[in-house]
C-alpha cells in the first residue's frame, strides 16, 4: 500500500504550531482574550462610577434631611424621623382620598408653609398664634385701620354758655342719646378701651383769678356742679368744657368699662390737627369744639391696671 504524504509531518510546519495551534490561532486568541478583559475593566469602571453617583446622591439626601430635622442626633434618629414623616404623608394622602379632599389638604399644606415663612420674618416662633392675631386685627378693624374721631363744634349746634363749662340742655341731650351710642358702637367694633374728650378754644383772651386747681377733680367726680368751675384763660376752659362732657359719659351705662379721659387743647389746635400760628385772635365758633377720640389703652397701663 503506498503510503500518502501529509505536509504537516513536515519540520518546517511543526515549528509553527503550539499545542496544536497555528501562529495565527494563537494571535487570534490572544486578541479575544485581551478583549474579554477590556470588557471586565470597562464594566467594573463603569459600576465604579455608578457606585460613586449613589455614593454623592445619599449624601446630598442625609444632608438635606440633617437640615430638615436638626434635632436628629445621628443617622439613626434621622431614619426614624424621616419614617414618622413618611407614616403621617401616608395617613394624610389616605385620609384626604377618603374624603376627597386631595387638593384641599395640598392647598392647606401651602397656606401653613407661608404663614411659617411670614412667621419666621416676623421673629414670631408659633405661626398659629401670628394667624390669631391677625384674625382679631381684622375683625376690630372691620370697618377701617383706625376708629374714627368725633367733633362737636359750636357750629354744628354743640355749645356752652360763654366762658361757661356748663352745659345746654340740648348739647346735654344729645350726649347721652346719639354720642353716646355712637361711641359705644365704635368700641365694640374696634377693641378700643380709651375715649379721650380734648376741649379746644380760639384765641380770644380771657381775665380773672381760676379756681380749677381746686375744683377740676370734684367736679369730674361729681361731688360738686360744673357750675362751681371758673376758668379763667384757654387752656382752663378747654379742660373743663372738657371735663363736663366727659363727665355725662362716664354716667353712661353703655360705656362702663371704658377709661375716659379729659384732656385740654386749649387755643393750639386749629381744625383738623393743625397747629395755631396765633394770629387768629377773633371769635370762631368752629375752634369752640369738643373732640372725642378712642385708643386702646397700652400693654404696660393695661397690665398695672390689671394688678
Amino acid at each position: 500500500m503506498t503510503e500518502r504524504y501529509d505536509p504537516r509531518q513536515l519540520k518546517p510546519y511543526r515549528r509553527g504550531l503550539i499545542l496544536g495551534l497555528t501562529m495565527a490561532e494563537i494571535m487570534i486568541l490572544i486578541i479575544f482574550l485581551l478583549l474579554m478583559a477590556l470588557t471586565a475593566a470597562l464594566a467594573k469602571r463603569d459600576e465604579k462610577i455608578e457606585q460613586l453617583s449613589h455614593a454623592s446622591e445619599a449624601q446630598e439626601l442625609i444632608a438635606k434631611l440633617q437640615e430638615r430635622y436638626p434635632q436628629a442626633k445621628n443617622l439613626d434618629e434621622l431614619f426614624k424621623d424621616l419614617v414618622l414623616a413618611a407614616d403621617a404623608k401616608d395617613r394624610l394622602d389616605q385620609m384626604a382620598s377618603e374624603e376627597g379632599l386631595t387638593d384641599q389638604v395640598v392647598e392647606d399644606a401651602a397656606v401653613g408653609r407661608a404663614a411659617r415663612e411670614l412667621a419666621e420674618q416676623q421673629g414670631e416662633n408659633d405661626p398659629l398664634n401670628l394667624i390669631r392675631k391677625a384674625s382679631e386685627e381684622a375683625k376690630l378693624g372691620k370697618k377701617g385701620q383706625w376708629p374714627p374721631f368725633i367733633s362737636l363744634s359750636e357750629a354744628d349746634g354743640y355749645f356752652f354758655e360763654s366762658g361757661s363749662a356748663q352745659l345746654r340742655p340740648e348739647f346735654d341731650r344729645a350726649l347721652r342719646t346719639n354720642t353716646s351710642a355712637k361711641l359705644a358702637e365704635i368700641v365694640r367694633d374696634y377693641g378700643v378701651n380709651v375715649i379721650e374728650v380734648i376741649g379746644h378754644t380760639d384765641e380770644v383772651p380771657m381775665v380773672g383769678q381760676s379756681n380749677l386747681d381746686k375744683t377740676l377733680i370734684p367736679a369730674m367726680q361729681g361731688r360738686i356742679g360744673m357750675g362751681a368751675l371758673q376758668p379763667t384763660d384757654n387752656a382752663g376752659l378747654a379742660i373743663a368744657r372738657a371735663t363736663s362732657v366727659a363727665r355725662v359719659l362716664r354716667a353712661d351705662p353703655r360705656l362702663r368699662g371704658v377709661t375716659i379721659l379729659p384732656l385740654s387743647g386749649a387755643q393750639m389746635i386749629e381744625p383738623v390737627d393743625r397747629l395755631a400760628d396765633g394770629r387768629a385772635a377773633g371769635d370762631d365758633r368752629k375752634r369752640r369744639r369738643i373732640e372725642i377720640r378712642v385708643r386702646r389703652m397700652t400693654q404696660e397701663l393695661g397690665k398695672q391696671a390689671g394688678e
